[in-house]
């Protein structure tokens, strides 16, 4: 046998090696999961009925334009006294069917909001597609 054949014999199995033991490194990452909205409780009310509007993914407050129409009503939306409120988008959850929708159906998001005095955020979930007339949920006012 030669001297390359013989390099070559002791050649192909390291490179065959070292070839197999790249193929995870260059797969591409799972897609990460979204992560599903927390659901925070709305301001107690003093007699005790349970809350709705705004508070939860069957009755969302329809705020339509998409986001900007999202960040339009959140910025005039007020605490009862006025207090201008804080918020932060938890994601999307809740799919939903609409025949007015272009593809027929659509997410809900969800956004924790809290302002000056509230022990502690709730969450609101907003429809950013339908526009129904909006008003403020529970323990809220628009401005």
């Amino acid at each position: 046998m030669t001297t390359s054949r013989l390099a070559m014999l002791f050649l192909m199995p390291v490179l065959a090696t070292g070839c197999a033991s790249t193929a995870s490194a260059t797969r591409p990452p799972e897609p990460a999961e979204e992560k599903p909205a927390p659901h925070g409780e709305p301001p107690p009310r003093e007699d005790g009925a349970a809350l709705g509007y705004g508070y939860s993914s069957e009755d969302p407050i329809h705020v339509g334009g998409g986001v900007n129409g999202e960040h339009e009503y959140l910025e005039h939306l007020r605490g009862p006294q006025g207090q201008k409120v804080r918020y932060e988008r938890r994601g999307s959850c809740c799919s939903f069917e609409s025949p007015d929708l272009p593809f027929g159906s659509g997410l809900l998001d969800v956004y924790d909001v809290t302002y000056d005095g509230l022990e502690a955020p709730v969450t609101l979930y907003l429809n950013m597609y339908e526009r129904k007339d909006p008003r403020a949920p529970e323990g809220f006012r628009l401005d």
